[in-house]
């Protein structure tokens, strides 16, 4: 071998020393990264709501509570008890400063909230919201119903129980998808039976204990009204006890929103003709492993989502809804 070859071959050599250096580098230096991101993807996920003390959360806190089980991450339900949409701003800016790893949101109110949501995402804290958007924020992604449709599927229920003419009562409370769905009740109406007339929109303020008073006024103010169509998860109870007290069981036709279980009773006994279910347990559950996932850069989607400045996410999950009626209801009750 002359002096040449051997020159040639230890230069070989020693670029194959650099090259696998150099991998060994990228790949001891991709692996902190990855150990990075896990132990951020680790840290606490909480989902704030509003309107806290109604029972309508229990399967968003089932959802909650099941994926941090399995990703193995503390997940935190909170909120203010009544609509207090200031309150929920102020709590939003309590919970940013506490760092937590991501943040659910049903949004009150969402022109008070843009601004802590987009506090949060610059914090680099990600966020979702359930439901309601915020549209005119950072948020990553929003998973819920669309309340218009739901109100058309609430709308062809009570059509089909009050045989597709009379007058009706809408309840809501002023949330934004909320007030969506008595569009959606209005918008079947007008297209499929203009001999509906809704003669009134009851604020019952999704509060269990002033919904049976707002349903009894109204209900005192229209005697001829032949149905009611609810669009919060506790317009039917509320109502429910509101027929059932003035004795007209079976003369208001109902449909109400939601499986709550204090409400499921009245279905049973046929004071409640049926409801239009949100699939709240996979809003929570799906949201809180979309947020890990980012976390966790789980979701390769391109090597480096930040620097290229866009949201890896899907930016809408539609859930849909479901039909509760007195031959499934029991199948809807929680265990």
């Amino acid at each position: 071998m002359t002096e040449m070859d051997m020159t040639r071959r230890h230069l070989f050599n020693m670029a194959g020393v650099l090259a696998g250096a150099a991998g060994a580098g990228l790949l001891a230096s991709n692996d902190v990264r990855s150990k990075a991101n896990a132990a951020e993807a680790k840290g606490e996920y909480v989902f704030l709501s509003i309107v806290t003390q109604v029972p309508f959360w229990v399967d968003h806190k089932r959802g909650l509570s099941d994926s941090g089980k399995q990703l193995g991450v503390t997940t935190t339900f909170t909120g203010p008890l009544d609509f207090d949409t200031a309150g929920q701003a102020r709590q939003l800016d309590e919970i940013v400063a506490r760092r937590p790893a991501g943040i659910l949101i049903f949004p009150g109110d969402a022109a008070t909230l843009a601004p802590g949501i987009d506090r949060a995402v610059e914090a680099g804290i990600p966020v979702a919201t359930i439901i309601g958007d915020v549209p005119n924020s950072k948020r990553f992604c929003t998973l819920g119903i669309n309340g218009f449709d739901a109100g058309r599927v609430g709308g062809e229920m009570l059509a089909q129980a009050i045989g597709g003419k009379g007058k009706v009562l809408l309840g809501t409370f002023p949330a934004p998808n909320v007030l969506d769905r008595v569009e959606g009740y209005k918008a079947i109406f007008k297209e499929k039976y203009p001999e509906i007339t809704v003669v009134d929109v009851v604020n019952d303020k999704a509060d269990p204990s002033y919904a049976p008073t707002a349903y009894a006024q109204a209900l005192q103010a229209h005697p001829d009204v032949v149905g009611i169509g609810g669009t919060d998860g506790d317009s039917g109870k509320g109502s429910a006890i509101a027929v059932r007290d003035a004795d007209r069981t079976g003369k208001v036709k109902i449909v109400a929103m939601d499986r709550n279980d204090d409400m499921l009773p009245f279905i049973e006994d046929g004071t409640i003709y049926g409801s239009v279910a949100q699939k709240s347990y996979a809003e929570a559950y799906i949201a809180t492993h979309l947020l890990y996932w980012l976390n966790a850069n789980d979701m390769k989607v391109l090597p480096d989502w930040k620097a290229a400045g866009i949201d890896p996410l899907p930016e809408k999950i539609q859930t849909g809804t479901m039909r509760i009626t007195r031959e499934n209801v029991r199948l809807f009750k929680h265990t």
